[in-house]
């Protein structure tokens, strides 16, 4: 469990705190996946950049007829590999992206559930008034804003 969530004051329970630490971690999951899901697709445009540059520098400057040109592409072994690659780097993009989107709404629903249910969480009059340092925390610490629904 988070430090931060730990050192929480006596206002808040257990398992009130379990499920802070639990949306701490859904947050990091999305974060995650978002960032990889950011690199593959920069590494996927870096890749097809330098792969069009290529066929446009050593293929069409070349100024043969689009026949030849065509066979030239088609006669190096290696243009299909690139190709190939290139291929399972949208399909790592496409892949990281569905992830990406069920743990973000996997994490906005959790989110969700606290701020509507947050009178569960903090059923005393003491309890609630005490509240929003925990939702200050959060907001500081792991950028999770409990005070709204909509994001």
């Amino acid at each position: 469990m988070e430090p931060e969530i730990q050192r929480l004051d006596k206002h808040t329970d257990e398992a009130t705190k379990k499920t802070l630490q639990l949306l701490v971690s859904k947050k990091r999951k999305f974060d995650q996946f978002k960032k990889r899901e950011w690199h593959w697709r920069l590494s996927t445009f870096l890749t097809l950049g330098l792969f069009l540059a290529y066929i446009y520098y050593f293929i069409y400057l070349k100024g043969a007829s689009s026949g030849e040109m065509f066979a030239y592409f088609f006669d190096r072994p290696v243009h299909f590999y690139v190709v190939m690659f290139i291929g399972c780097q949208v399909g790592m993009v496409k892949y990281l992206l569905y992830k990406k989107d069920k743990a973000e709404k996997e994490y906005h629903d959790l989110r969700k559930e606290m701020v509507k249910r947050s009178d569960d969480y903090w059923p005393k009059p003491q309890e609630w008034k005490q509240r929003h340092q925990v939702f200050e925390m959060m907001k500081k610490e792991f950028d999770i804003n409990l005070y709204h629904e909509t994001k």
